[in-house]
């Protein structure tokens, strides 16, 4: 099994799992009561879509870390203005999720792509002071909820460093040199299919006002 990553589950629900779509109403009506708490408008899932849901994933849920590692040496980097800091490739017998780096920008529980969950949960295309954790009123899978607007500008920080080019509407624009990478397995090929792949989630779930589920 791999990491799925879907967006417009209700509207690919709607008409195809009457169950699944009933079961996530009340998911999403957990979510909207943690929004209120927190003085955040609710978030109105769209039901309908001009275009097929997005259903995208399929890679180990480890990949994540590989990505989530990647991010926080980049903004280590960062923060110490080193701003000509060229990725080098770790070790290969190196475990990602446990890196002292990252381990640290854990720590700070402020970044979205960092604070969720590897296998469930939300990012939602509403503005969000912080990572939202969900409470035994109102659970929901993963926990933490997240923002696709801060999703989207954390992985654009990263895509100078991963060779990713974007034009002016945040559309991946050299997507066949990117696969090339992927198939050879060069350099940070994982790093690079999974930001790409969350790049074109966000993106879909901001035009078209869906959720992004990990599941």
């Amino acid at each position: 099994m791999g990491l799925a990553i879907t967006s417009g589950i209700l509207a690919d629900f709607t008409e195809n799992e009457p169950e699944g779509y009933q079961a996530y109403k009340v998911i999403f009506e957990n979510i909207n009561s943690i929004l209120v708490k927190n003085n955040i408008e609710p978030h109105q899932e769209s039901e309908t879509l001009d275009r097929a849901p997005l259903h995208s994933g399929g890679f180990p849920y480890v990949f994540l870390h590989f990505l989530r590692r990647f991010a926080a040496h980049a903004w280590d980097n960062r923060d110490n203005e080193n701003w000509d800091w060229t990725p080098t490739p770790f070790p290969m017998d190196d475990e990602p999720g446990q890196d002292p780096i990252l381990e640290e920008h854990y720590s700070y529980m402020s970044s979205h792509l960092l604070t969720h969950s590897d296998s469930e949960g939300f990012y939602l295309p509403v503005e969000l002071p912080e990572v939202l954790f969900d409470n035994d009123e109102n659970p929901v899978p993963g926990a933490m909820i997240g923002s696709s607007y801060d999703l989207l500008r954390e992985l654009k920080s990263l895509t100078k460093y991963l060779d990713i080019q974007l034009n002016e509407d945040d559309i991946i624009s050299n997507l066949a040199e990117i696969n090339q990478k992927i198939q050879d397995k060069g350099d940070f090929w994982v790093e690079t299919l999974v930001c790409a792949t969350l790049l074109d989630a966000a993106k879909f779930s901001l035009i078209n006002k869906t959720a992004i589920l990990f599941h």
